[in-house]
């Protein structure tokens, strides 16, 4: 089952708290791609966002009175996963099955001023 940890709870409450945003739900929807930017394999994605309600079939998952709403599919791709916030990058889900096979020879992700951000590039 899909996890959430406290500091993305306490993140998408404060979102929710927003005027605009009152009684709105995260929907999350997860995919799988056949190869990744290093082709070393499938990889997940994910998208997230604010709706009202969510499609037909999706399960509605209360976390800490924080509604999430996802299909069936996405959960079976999230069953792993934790749905985290990071500072630099926000909300990001973190994936225990996810391959790991390095790009170049940091294994890392590198940005434009050559900071690293850990994991590869893949995963």
């Amino acid at each position: 089952m899909m996890a959430v940890s406290e500091k993305a709870i306490n993140e998408f409450k404060k979102v929710l708290e927003i005027e605009e945003n009152k009684g709105l739900a995260i929907k999350i929807k997860a995919s799988m791609a056949q190869s990744s930017c290093c082709s070393c394999g499938p990889s997940q994605s994910y998208e997230m966002g604010l709706v009202e309600k969510g499609d037909d079939g999706d399960r509605l998952i209360d976390v800490e009175g924080v509604k999430f709403y996802v299909d069936e599919d996405s959960l079976q791709i999230m069953d792993v996963s934790e749905v985290d916030f990071a500072e630099e990058y926000g909300f990001i889900v973190k994936d225990a099955n996810a391959s790991s096979c390095g790009c170049g020879d940091s294994g890392g992700c590198g940005d434009s001023d050559g900071h690293e951000h850990g994991g590869s590039c893949c995963g």
